[in-house]
C-alpha cells in the first residue's frame, strides 16, 4: 500500500519555497527613490542616495522621482508577516523532507531494527508455542467478586 512521492515532486516544492522567499526579498522591500532634476532633454540626478534615518529631509527643490513613487508616506517597517511566513513555510519544508524517510539512519528517527527485530522475535514465539495446551493461571481474586470501585456522587449518578 504505500506510494512513494517523487524525488522530482520534492524539488519542485522546495525550489518553489526557496525562489518565493527570494522574491519577497525584493519585492517587499521599501523604496527610496533617486530624485531627478530635468536639464535640457534629460534626467539628472539631484542629490545622493536618501538616508533613511532623515528621509523626510531628503527632498530637493524642484527635484522629483520618475517611478510614480509617493515620497509623502513611509513605507519602510519591519516585514512580520514575510518573517512569519518564512518560519511556517521553512518548517513545513523541513517536517515534510523528514516524513519521507521517518525510517532514517538520524536519532530522530525511528529504530527500525530494534522494531523488525521484536516482531520477529514475537513472531517465532507465537508459532513455537502455537497448538501447545495453555495452562490456566490462578484467579487473584479467589472465588470472590472483583473489589468494589468507589464512585464519586457525581459518577454515581450515571450507574
Amino acid at each position: 500500500g504505500w506510494i512513494n512521492i517523487p524525488l522530482v515532486y520534492t524539488q519542485v516544492v522546495t525550489l518553489a519555497v526557496y525562489t518565493y522567499f527570494i522574491s519577497c526579498l525584493f519585492g517587499r522591500q521599501y523604496l527610496l527613490p533617486t530624485q531627478y532634476k530635468v536639464e535640457g532633454n534629460s534626467y539628472v540626478p539631484a542629490g545622493d542616495f536618501p538616508v533613511t534615518s532623515s528621509w523626510t529631509d531628503t527632498k530637493i527643490a524642484g527635484a522629483m522621482n520618475i517611478i510614480g513613487y509617493d515620497e509623502n508616506m513611509a513605507d519602510f517597517y519591519v516585514p512580520v508577516f514575510t518573517i512569519l511566513q518564512y518560519l511556517f513555510y521553512m518548517g513545513w519544508l523541513k517536517v515534510a523532507e523528514t516524513l519521507l524517510n521517518p525510517f532514517g539512519e538520524d536519532d530522530d528517527d525511528f529504530d527500525t531494527y530494534y522494531l523488525i527485530d521484536r516482531n520477529l522475535q514475537v513472531s517465532y514465539i507465537m508459532s513455537d508455542e502455537a497448538g501447545l495446551p495453555v495452562e490456566p493461571e490462578n484467579d487473584p481474586f479467589g472465588y470472590s467478586n472483583a473489589p468494589e470501585l468507589k464512585h464519586t456522587t457525581l459518577s454515581a449518578k450515571f450507574m
